[in-house]
């Protein structure tokens, strides 16, 4: 429930749908209906295609009626009106999406309307979406909702024997090109990747899915089991950030249809794609065993974090925020401390912390499948408070913190701070056999670095100097 004057969650409705359900949509020119900030908030129509491939003409634009005073006071139908025939006639999109904003909401514009007479005008799709920032409905929702009430099923092109649907916001760059080669091998066919790069006309036959896989730390599943009610397509929440993660997603796919050779096509590809994999791992380990890390727990990717690390042969404290309990509190984080680093502790220092009394788990949250075979994970489970936390982090020292994208604590003193070590924001990401190694570049990477901020220069040093 929320608690007026307490922030507690994500984004507006309007981020949500455009920025996170349709931004990936690239021959759909998307344009905001409200003031020109609300358009730069979710982000531009950045090219997310592979390297080399064909961009539309309207990529990395910003569509906005940069409605002023004066439209909320009188209406900005006019304005969308104007904009829908702009973008038409300089782009010739395969389809428009018009998304609302707050002001829209408050002063009634009909933007249903506005798109059926533009559609009339100029035999393009367009589709009005009511996603104003403050409604309580979640944006993703809304979008996945009208997308499959509007676009989903207009098209009955062919779909190979083992068709899905590959819902994933990390699936984009080359990384989308590098998974559907990975599907490809095994026989799968991807059919559309909502969240991630897709297209108009692959919306249009993503009903021929059977299965649609999710791969997201948001909780997005009602879009997904909007297909399984409409469509019978079954679902499936997976990771394939990670060795353990990949190898399990994949055989629990194929099990799903059933297919002996589907099976054997996934055994054969995992059993390639790990011995091509193997030299660089061995490499990698050598460089980051035994280290510390500690991953502060966020709605985004941070569980792909506390994986890598453990594949990489680090030891992982995990500290997420308890959302079991009702209230949003600055008090009581959920603590996950390996066994192996606790055992350190005197007793009175495992009573102080309440390991004494901890339950002993097998398993980080998010974390379904780490290969580590070599080395016997487990976990002290605790609950702290703030300060609590923040002693812990002092006794135990760890060698490289991931703080979140709250930064709740903003640990200072670990050798290595990656307070904007964020997949989203950086605009790179981990997935697939080949993220194991691009993760471990970017922590060596954050390493050679990390002097820029952790060590004063000798000219700051009280006039010490080499000459």
């Amino acid at each position: 429930m929320a608690i007026p004057g307490v922030f507690y969650g994500g984004g507006c409705s309007y981020m949500a749908c455009r920025g996170l359900m349709m931004s990936g949509i690239e021959d759909v020119l998307l344009i905001t209906h409200g003031p020109v900030g609300c358009a730069y908030f979710s982000g531009i129509n950045g090219y997310r295609g592979p390297n080399g491939a064909p961009r539309p003409r309207h990529i990395a634009r910003t569509f906005s009626t940069h409605m002023d005073e004066a439209d909320v006071i009188f209406g900005g139908e006019g304005k969308l009106a104007d904009s829908i025939d702009e973008a038409v006639e300089r782009y010739a999109p395969e389809a428009i999406a018009i998304c609302a904003t707050c002001p829209v909401g408050l002063i009634g514009d009909d933007i249903g309307q506005v798109a059926r007479d533009a559609a009339e005008r100029h035999g393009v799709d367009i589709l009005p979406l009511s996603c104003e920032g403050f409604k309580s409905e979640p944006g993703w929702l809304h979008g996945g909702r009208q997308i499959l009430d509007n676009w989903v099923g207009r098209e009955d092109g062919d779909a190979g024997e083992f068709p899905i649907h590959f819902m994933s916001e990390a699936c984009g760059d080359d990384r989308a090109r590098e998974m559907k080669d990975l599907f490809d091998r095994i026989g799968y066919d991807v059919v559309c990747s909502l969240m991630g790069i897709t297209t108009y006309r692959d919306i249009a036959r993503s009903h021929k899915a059977k299965l649609v896989v999710l791969d997201s730390g948001k909780a997005i599943d009602a879009v997904p089991q909007l297909y399984q009610e409409r469509y019978g397509a079954g679902f499936m929440r997976v990771s394939l950030t990670g060795i353990g993660n990949i190898a399990a997603s994949l055989r629990s796919m194929a099990a799903h249809f059933g297919d002996a050779g589907l099976t054997q096509r996934t055994e054969e590809v995992l059993r390639a794609e790990c011995a091509r994999i193997e030299p660089v791992r061995a490499r990698c380990r050598a460089e980051f065993e035994n280290m510390l890390v500690a991953v502060f727990e966020d709605i985004f990717r941070s569980n792909d974090f506390a994986v890598l690390s453990s594949e990489l042969g680090m030891d992982v404290v995990m500290v997420a925020q308890d959302y079991e309990t009702e209230v949003y509190t600055e008090e009581g984080f959920t603590v996950h401390a390996p066994v192996s680093r606790i055992a350190g502790f005197d007793e009175d220092e495992k009573a102080l912390f309440g390991f004494d009394r901890a339950q002993t788990v097998r398993r980080l949250p998010g974390c379904p499948e780490i290969d580590c075979p070599e080395r016997e994970l487990s976990w002290l489970r605790v609950r702290l408070d703030r300060a609590q936390v923040s002693d812990l982090l002092v006794r135990l020292a760890p060698d490289l913190c991931f703080a979140g994208i709250e930064e709740r604590f903003g640990y200072a003193s670990a050798a290595m701070r990656s307070e904007k070590f964020l997949s989203d924001e950086r605009g790179t990401d981990y997935m697939g056999f080949d993220g194991f190694e691009r993760y471990a570049r970017d922590l060596s990477q954050a390493r050679d670095l990390s002097h820029w901020v952790l060590e004063r220069p000798t000219w700051m040093k009280g006039g010490e100097s080499d000459g």
